[in-house]
C-alpha cells in the first residue's frame, strides 16, 4: 500500500486497502485536525470539550470520505474500538483502594464501553446512568489459600458523589487519549 495513515491502527490498515485513494483524504483531514488542535488547551477541557474534539475529527474523516459511506464507517468503527480498548486500559489501571474508588471505576467502565465517539452526548446525564447505587466489595483477607474464597459484600454508595469523581476521572482518561491522538504514534505503547 503507497498510503499511510498514521490515524490508522498499523494492525488495521490492511482492512482499508481497497480504498486507498480516498486514505489519502482522510490522512490529509487528520493532518488538517491534528494542526488546529495543536493549538487549543486542553488543560481546563473537560469531558464534553474532550469528546467534541474528538468527534470533530470522526465528522471531518465522514466529510472527507465524499460519497464512500463503507469508509467512513469503517474508519469509524476502527477508532471508536481502539480508542474504546485504551480508555478501559488506562481506567483498569486505576486503584481500588475503597469502595467508592471501586465504584468509580465501575462507572467508567460502563461510560467507556458504550461510549459512542461519533455522537454528541452529555457526559454528566450518560455517567448518571451508569453510575451503581451498590458495589461489591470483598470481606476478610485476600492472603493465604482461603484468600480466594473471600465473602463479598454490597455496600452502598452515595452516587451523586460517585458521578461528580466518575466525570472528573473521565476527563482525566479523555485527556490521556486525546494526547495520545495529538502524538505522532498514536498506537504505539503508553
Amino acid at each position: 500500500m503507497t498510503v499511510w495513515c498514521t490515524l490508522i491502527p498499523p494492525d488495521e490498515i490492511g482492512k482499508l486497502v481497497k480504498f486507498e485513494d480516498d486514505l489519502r483524504n482522510v490522512n490529509q483531514t487528520y493532518e488538517d485536525w491534528l494542526v488546529s488542535m495543536r493549538g487549543k488547551s486542553f488543560v481546563g477541557g473537560d469531558t464534553g470539550v474532550l469528546l467534541d474534539r474528538i468527534r470533530m475529527l470522526m465528522i471531518n474523516i465522514g466529510i472527507s470520505c465524499g460519497m464512500n459511506r463503507d469508509l467512513a464507517e469503517e474508519i469509524h468503527s476502527i477508532l471508536s474500538t481502539h480508542l474504546r480498548k485504551r480508555a478501559l486500559n488506562y481506567v483498569s489501571a486505576m486503584s481500588e483502594n475503597s469502595p467508592e474508588d471501586l465504584a468509580t471505576k465501575e462507572t467508567l467502565s460502563a461510560f467507556f464501553t458504550d461510549l459512542k465517539f461519533t455522537r454528541d452526548i452529555f457526559p454528566e446525564e450518560d455517567i448518571g446512568k451508569v453510575t451503581p447505587e451498590k458495589v461489591k466489595t470483598a470481606k476478610g483477607s485476600s492472603k493465604g489459600m482461603l484468600g480466594k474464597f473471600r465473602r463479598k459484600e454490597l455496600k452502598i454508595v452515595d452516587r451523586e458523589n460517585i458521578a461528580k469523581k466518575a466525570l472528573l476521572e473521565s476527563s482525566n482518561v479523555l485527556k490521556r487519549l486525546y494526547m495520545r491522538l495529538l502524538s505522532p504514534d498514536p498506537w504505539g505503547e503508553y
